[in-house]
């Protein structure tokens, strides 16, 4: 059961009517964490219904995998196929190159971890990662709303606002992503390294050297249209506002079971659930999403056509 503070308000015809979109086209593409799903579908839920409350596909907005950016609009180290190239072979070998990157990573991950791994560009998925490889955790410390229009950085704003969720910036996580932007091109926001980012001031000598931005762990749960009624009432900030208020992420991380889940999702005591979620923390560590897929995915373009170009199994049965 849902609080009665979370109730969108409604919106007059008139506004329905012409239903505001989120016209942004992302660009390049991400590298990206994804939590495993058989621990995300309370997540998923929550997602789910913003995109509904926020005008859904009429309004541009389309599901996304939950996932936590390490990259945002970069792009492969090395030159594509010819543009006499079939899109079949396009895609063929964009993940076979991507999958060969993404073992780099974890190849270098595991090294710096002091967990080697004696594997080639032809070692299958399973034999990458070592069996006893501490789990990549993604750690919820905040709700968390940022509006970012059109206007914001120069022109490259989204022209939304984004309800998302602020994650513990962990030493895996932070050595990951360093290393991910020292194999892959310098993205939108963060440097490649020394060697990237000579290239990139050569590439673009008339242009002013953007100050590399801080990596900080998030995930987004909604890229609301900044001018849909939801938005420009106050419903989806007071949503995210409530939603930090009662810490409702410890609802959505599935390290109670099902049916301790589903009780508290249906109208359970927040408190009594909080309370048996700090016992847990206590017991084994902060509540937490396993990483289950380091990925590189597609960001070209609207919501509806981002896809996945390749992905690294780091929980492996």
């Amino acid at each position: 059961m849902r609080s009665a503070s979370f109730s969108p308000r409604l919106l007059s015809s008139e506004r329905m009517s012409a239903t505001p979109k989120l016209s942004h086209k992302f660009s390049g593409i991400s590298v990206w964490l994804e939590p495993d799903p058989s621990q995300s579908s309370l997540l998923m839920e929550e997602m789910d219904y913003l995109m509904q409350q926020c005008g859904g596909p009429e309004a541009g907005m389309h599901r996304i995998i939950p996932h936590c950016t390490l990259l945002y609009n970069t792009s492969f180290p090395f030159s594509e196929l010819s543009i006499d190239s079939s899109a079949e072979a396009k895609s063929r070998r964009q993940q076979r190159d991507g999958e060969d990157l993404l073992r780099q990573c974890l190849r270098d991950y595991h090294i710096q971890q002091d967990q080697p791994c004696a594997c080639s560009s032809e070692t299958p998925f399973n034999d990458i990662v070592p069996k006893n490889m501490s789990k990549i955790k993604m750690i919820p410390t905040s709700h968390y709303y940022f509006p970012y229009p059109k206007t914001a950085d120069n022109g490259k704003g989204f022209g939304c606002c984004i309800s998302l969720l602020i994650l513990e910036t962990t030493s895996r996580l932070k050595l990951l992503q360093e290393i991910v932007k020292q194999i892959f091109p310098a993205d939108e926001r963060h440097g490649g390294g020394e060697e990237h980012a000579t290239k990139h001031q050569q590439h673009d000598d008339d242009q002013p050297i953007q100050e590399e931005v801080k990596f900080q762990p998030h995930m987004a749960l909604i890229y609301a249209p900044e001018d849909h009624g939801n938005v420009t009432n106050g419903w989806l900030e007071e949503r995210t506002s409530q939603m930090e208020h009662e810490k409702r992420y410890l609802q959505w991380i599935s390290s109670l079971n099902d049916s301790e889940n589903s009780d508290t999702a249906n109208g359970g005591d927040i408190d009594d659930m909080a309370e048996m979620k700090q016992e847990k923390q206590d017991q084994h560590g902060p509540a937490a999403w396993d990483v289950k897929y380091l990925s590189i995915w597609s960001t070209e373009g609207r919501l509806d056509e981002w896809f996945p170009i390749a992905k690294i199994d780091l929980l492996p049965s």
